[in-house]
């Protein structure tokens, strides 16, 4: 299936989420390190952090189909017939999601015929606009 969502409105959504992350990263964080004294050279506190930010994506993507960020910019995540993604899709996208940001998955998005980013293409994803 198409993805009728532009290259534009996707880096909106992203920059949109990347500031609610950072938030929630470092409230989280700092709650951690005044129980935990110097807990940022654990690596527990990578990992802790790396699960929140997941958490983040995934439960928007399967229970809601939008981040903030793509509500925001109005559009959805989901499967070519139209289901929830999965959670395996949703891990698969958030782990593929760096190469797009480093700009090898929106260059695939630039010569794929249906218009999906490396990590929309691996998962099996799609982002549908919902304007009306």
């Amino acid at each position: 299936m198409k993805s009728n969502v532009s290259l534009i409105s996707r880096l909106g959504a992203i920059i949109y989420d990347f500031f609610l992350v950072f938030s929630l990263v470092f409230c989280t964080g700092l709650v951690v390190n005044l129980i935990i004294q110097d807990s940022t050279k654990n690596p527990f506190y990578f990992f802790l952090m790396l699960l929140l930010t997941y958490g983040y994506f995934a439960l928007s993507w399967v229970k809601g189909r939008q981040t903030l960020g793509m509500k925001a910019w109005k559009f959805e995540i989901m499967q070519a017939d139209r289901k929830s993604v999965t959670y395996t899709q949703s891990l698969t996208r958030f782990v593929l999601a760096p190469l797009s940001l480093i700009g090898a998955g929106f260059i695939f998005q630039l010569f794929n015929k249906n218009r999906l980013p490396l990590h929309d293409y691996i998962s099996r994803t799609y982002l549908q606009s919902t304007k009306k």
